[in-house]
Formats: structure tokens, C-alpha cells, sequence
């Protein structure tokens, strides 16, 4: 099991992606409910098949979550994605080069098309806390569930919420 520590934010209207930026095409799909403390997740990139599982470390805020990714066959791929019950998404993400970091921004597709956000993972709490964001990252959004991969799957099917609310 593996730590992650990253930061999240919006991206500025305008951003162009630099020279130099490399990127690929995912798909991912929730098979945990909305709200859960562990969430299961597949994703699809590339040649690659993998599930994920992640867990918040409360001790050490939002910014960090345990996390285990193991491969898995194309057979189980599909059927897990069809157990998602239309909890997917679809993103390009591309890999921008920072001075001492590496940013990944996620361009989304269908009906989240025009939403950008970037995220930044660090070695230490201490270093999350430190970076400084460029100018073209915008709101930090670390945290936030509405801003959570799990949230925009559901959100771009419209299903409802624990109070029944579409949003």
C-alpha cells in the first residue's frame, strides 16, 4: 500500500497546454456508492487495465490517501465497468512539466466537457504544504468532495444525491 499526496485545483480560463506536454486518454468508472470512505475504482489507459482502491488518512488531512492499483484482464474490466452503473468518466490528461513537480491536468469529456482541473502529488505532507501554485492553477479545490473524480462521474449522469437532488 502506497501513500498519495496531492493537491487539487481548478485551471484558469485561457490555459493553453505548453510545449514539451505529454498526455493520454482514460476512462474510469466508481463501483463504490457516492460518499463512501473506500472508494473502488477501474481505469482504463492506454494498453492497461486497473483497479484502485483508495482510503482518506484522516490523521493526515485531505491531501493524503492510501491507495493500492493491481492490473487487471480486459475481461474484468468490462464487467466491473458494468457493475459502475454509468458512475464513468472520461478525460485526457495531460502532464505539464513544473519546475520541481509534474502537474497532470485532467480535461474532461461528454458532459463535463470544458471542466479542467490539475492536481500535483508531493513526497511529503510537508512539501504539499509548501508548493506554490503557478499562475494558471486557480481555486484550490483539495479536498472538496463536489471536485472528487467520484462526485463528476455521478454528477455527469445526474444521479441523484443522498438528499435526492440531481446536480
Amino acid at each position: 500500500m502506497s501513500l498519495e499526496i496531492e493537491r487539487k485545483f481548478t485551471v484558469v480560463d485561457g490555459w493553453q497546454v505548453p510545449p514539451g506536454s505529454t498526455g493520454e486518454q482514460l476512462r474510469q468508472a466508481y463501483l463504490s456508492p457516492r460518499g463512501a470512505l473506500v472508494e473502488f475504482r477501474v481505469r482504463s489507459r492506454r494498453n492497461a487495465r486497473v483497479m484502485t482502491v483508495k482510503t482518506f488518512d484522516a490523521a493526515s488531512g485531505a491531501m493524503v490517501r492510501q491507495e493500492v492499483e493491481f492490473e487487471i484482464d480486459e475481461a474484468a474490466f468490462a464487467q466491473l465497468w458494468e457493475l459502475a452503473d454509468g458512475d464513468c468518466l472520461s478525460k485526457y490528461r495531460w502532464n505539464v512539466p513544473l519546475e520541481h513537480h509534474v502537474a497532470t491536468v485532467d480535461e474532461y469529456d461528454g458532459t463535463l466537457a470544458g471542466l479542467r482541473v490539475v492536481e500535483v502529488e508531493f513526497d511529503s505532507v510537508e512539501e504539499a504544504r509548501s508548493f506554490r501554485p503557478p499562475d494558471w492553477f486557480g481555486e484550490e479545490v483539495t479536498g472538496s468532495p463536489a471536485w472528487s473524480n467520484r462526485e463528476l462521474a455521478a454528477s455527469a449522469r445526474g444521479v441523484p444525491d443522498e438528499q435526492g437532488e440531481t446536480r
